[in-house]
C-alpha cells in the first residue's frame, strides 16, 4: 500500500453489465480494481445482474483474493423472474415494475456509500438499458464514470432509450473508450456532444518489451490464426471461410485456424465441411503464447470491434495482422507498413488484403517486427495502472462523503459541472 492511497483511501464500486460470468470486456475494469486495491482504496465489485456461476468463476475467486470485496449489487435471477412474471400478465404494471426495481438498487447502492461507481459496459449502452445503472446512480447521489468496451454501426440504440442514454452519458463524470471510432460513433448515434472524455488501452496477456520467437521458417503451409469468440455477427468467421473457398486459395498452401468457443462453432464447422475447405481447424481455446508460436499472423475479418485486444496481442508478439476496418482496428496500424487493412468486412476486401499480403509473405517476419514496434509505442506496459491513476485524479475532485452527495441528490441540487473532469487521451 503505498502512502496516498492509506491517507486519501477511498470507496469504489466496479459494476458490470456483462450477461456472462466473464468476458473480454472485463479485463480493464478488474485489472484497474485489483491496482487500486493496493493503492489502499476499498473495492467492490459486482454486477448489474447477479449471475450465481460467478462465485466460482477463477477471476472472479482472483478478484476476492486480491483484496476486492465482490459485492451482490445487482438484479437477483429471483427478481427477474418475479418481474417477468408480472409483466407477463400485467404489461401495463412495467413503468411501475421498472420504477420500484431502480428505486431498491438506488438503496442498496446508498447503503454502500462508494465515492465513485465506475459502470463497465461490453457495449456502448449496455450498462444504460434494460437496467439503467447510471440514472440508479443519480437517484442514489453518487456520481459514477462510464467506460465503452465496443460500438458498432450494426448496433444502434432505440428511439425508446435515447433521452435516457444521452442523460446517462451528459451526467457522467468521464467516458471511456478503446477506440476514437467508438467515441465518435456513440456521439453520431445519440446526436449529441459528448464532453469529459478519454480513450483507455485494454491490458494485454503478452509480453510488451519483447516479441515470441518467429515459427520455424520450414514450417509449411503457412500458417494464419483467426481467434475470437466463434460469433460470425461480429466477428466474421464465416468471410474467410468463403474467401478459403476460392479456387485460387485452394491452390495455395496456406492454412487458418479458428481459435476460440462460442455458440456457434458447430455452424461455422458445418459451414467448412459444406465447403469442403482442408485447409482450416478449429483447435479451441488457447493462450496467445500457444496461438503465437505456431502461427505466422493473425487474420480477423470483423464486423464490429472496440479495438480487438488479438490485433493487440498479435502485433506485439511481432505477428503480420490481415484485418477489416472496424472498430479502431485502423487506428493502430498503418496499410502496408504493419499489417494489412481491408475496408470492410465483405469477401472481395478480405480477399483483396490477403492476396497483398500473401504476394509479400516473404516479407511478413520483417512486418511484424515493425508492428510490435509501432505498437511499443502506442501502448503503454501497464495499462491498468494509468487507467487507476486516472480515476485518482477524477475522486480528488470530488467530495469524500457520500451521504452529503446524498443529500444533495434529496434536496435536488445538481452535482458539479463536469467540465472540470479530465478531457485529456491517456494512454
Amino acid at each position: 500500500m503505498n502512502q496516498k492511497g492509506m491517507a486519501n483511501s477511498r470507496r469504489i464500486l466496479f459494476i458490470t453489465s456483462c450477461p456472462l460470468p466473464w468476458g473480454g470486456s472485463e479485463e480493464l475494469w478488474s485489472g484497474t480494481a485489483q491496482k487500486l486495491a493496493v493503492r489502499g482504496h476499498h473495492i467492490l465489485a459486482g454486477g448489474s445482474e447477479n449471475i450465481p456461476s460467478r462465485a466460482n468463476h477463477p477471476k472472479w475467486i482472483q478478484l476476492k483474493n486480491r483484496g476486492v470485496k465482490i459485492d451482490c449489487f445487482g438484479v437477483h435471477p429471483m427478481e427477474r423472474s418475479f418481474v417477468d412474471a408480472v409483466l407477463r400478465f400485467k404489461p401495463r404494471y412495467y413503468r411501475l415494475a421498472s420504477y420500484l426495481r431502480n428505486h431498491v438498487l438506488a438503496m442498496r447502492l446508498r447503503w454502500r456509500k462508494p465515492d465513485l461507481v465506475v459502470v463497465a459496459q461490453g457495449q456502448a449502452y449496455d450498462g444504460c438499458v434494460p437496467i439503467p445503472l447510471p440514472e440508479i446512480c443519480e437517484k442514489a447521489g453518487i456520481p459514477y464514470v462510464l467506460i465503452c468496451q465496443k460500438a458498432a454501426e450494426i448496433h444502434w440504440p432505440h428511439d425508446g432509450a435515447l433521452a435516457a442514454l444521452r442523460r446517462s452519458y451528459r451526467q457522467a463524470r468521464h467516458s471511456y473508450f478503446v477506440s476514437k471510432h467508438n467515441f465518435e460513433l456513440v456521439q453520431k448515434q445519440l446526436g449529441m456532444s459528448i464532453s469529459a472524455v478519454s480513450v483507455v488501452r485494454n491490458p494485454f496477456l503478452v509480453p510488451h518489451d519483447q516479441a515470441i520467437p518467429w515459427p520455424q521458417p520450414s514450417m509449411s503451409p503457412w500458417r494464419l490464426a483467426c481467434v475470437g469468440r466463434l460469433w460470425p455477427e461480429e466477428k466474421g468467421q464465416d468471410v474467410i471461410l468463403n474467401v478459403l473457398a476460392l479456387p485460387k486459395w485452394r491452390a495455395r498452401p496456406l492454412h487458418v485456424s479458428f481459435y476460440g468457443e462460442g455458440a456457434m462453432e458447430q455452424g461455422l464447422k458445418g459451414m467448412a465441411s459444406y465447403l469442403g475447405l482442408e485447409q482450416v481447424s478449429f483447435p479451441g481455446f488457447a493462450s496467445p503464447q500457444e496461438i503465437w508460436r505456431e502461427n505466422y499472423g493473425l487474420v480477423l475479418p470483423c464486423r464490429a470491434e472496440g479495438l480487438p485486444l488479438v490485433q493487440v496481442e498479435a502485433m506485439l508478439c511481432g505477428r503480420v495482422v490481415i484485418v477489416a476496418d472496424a472498430g479502431g482496428t485502423s487506428e493502430i496500424l498503418q496499410d502496408g507498413v504493419h499489417g494489412f487493412l481491408a475496408s470492410s468486412a465483405s469477401i472481395s476486401e478480405m480477399d483483396a488484403a490477403l492476396e497483398r499480403a500473401w504476394q509479400r509473405r516473404d516479407q511478413w517476419q520483417q512486418i511484424g517486427a515493425a508492428a510490435g514496434e509501432h505498437l511499443r509505442s502506442l501502448y503503454p506496459p501497464d495499462p491498468c495502472s494509468v487507467f487507476a491513476d486516472h480515476l485518482e485524479s477524477i475522486l480528488d475532485q470530488l467530495p469524500s462523503s457520500s451521504s452529503q452527495r446524498a443529500i444533495n441528490a434529496h434536496t435536488g441540487q445538481s452535482r458539479q459541472s463536469h467540465q472540470g473532469s479530465p478531457n485529456v487521451s491517456i494512454k
